[in-house]
């Protein structure tokens, strides 16, 4: 077998393995309200954001992804934070501060941003009761939200609610990586 059909190969299996994969649900500690949560996707779906406390890109779409949660109420939201590197203190210090309308867990050993495939900060997935990812991607095309012309989570999420395919399924991730102590990741 050629390279080039081992690489297709590998391609197919790595696709077909993304489709099978239940993700409608996250389990954490929220260390917002000291309680374990367990987000399952309800009503419309679950969206699912991975977040960072010092990330410039993450820091300037929170306004919409609150605004978002109260708009799309259909929609159970939850915040992931998924960077090892930021201390717990600095991570707590942020998060109240800016008080999201949904639990934020804190993702040990990034397993939550592995089973999603989370690259950067923000990266945002709505995924639909029976575990289809209905969107993945940015929450808009830009790095700084107020320059932002296309708002890819807000398109997703009135297309969802409009009973309508969702017009671009994915998005492209702009922000800071997600580190992973040197794992290579996809």
């Amino acid at each position: 077998m050629n390279n080039r059909a081992i690489f297709l190969f590998a391609v197919f299996v790595f696709s077909a393995s993304l489709a099978q994969a239940s993700l409608s649900s996250v389990s954490g500690w929220d260390f917002i309200s000291s309680k374990d949560v367990n987000a399952t996707a309800s009503g419309r779906g679950l969206v699912v954001v991975f977040l960072s406390a010092r990330c410039p890109c993450s820091n300037s779409h929170i306004a919409e992804i609150k605004a978002l949660a109260e708009a799309y109420r259909d929609f159970r939201f939850i915040a992931v934070h998924a960077n090892p590197d930021e201390s717990k203190e600095s991570m707590e210090t942020y998060f109240r501060g800016v008080a999201l309308p949904f639990p934020v867990v804190h993702d040990v050993g990034l397993k939550i941003a592995d089973e999603f495939k989370a690259l950067k900060t923000p990266h945002v997935f709505v995924v639909s009761a029976t575990g289809e990812a209905l969107y993945r991607g940015g929450v808009s095309n830009s790095n700084d939200f107020q320059k932002a012309d296309r708002r890819y989570l807000r398109e997703a999420l009135e297309d969802i609610t409009n009973g309508r395919s969702v017009r671009s399924p994915e998005g492209r991730t702009l922000g800071c990586a997600i580190t992973r102590s040197g794992k290579n990741v996809w």
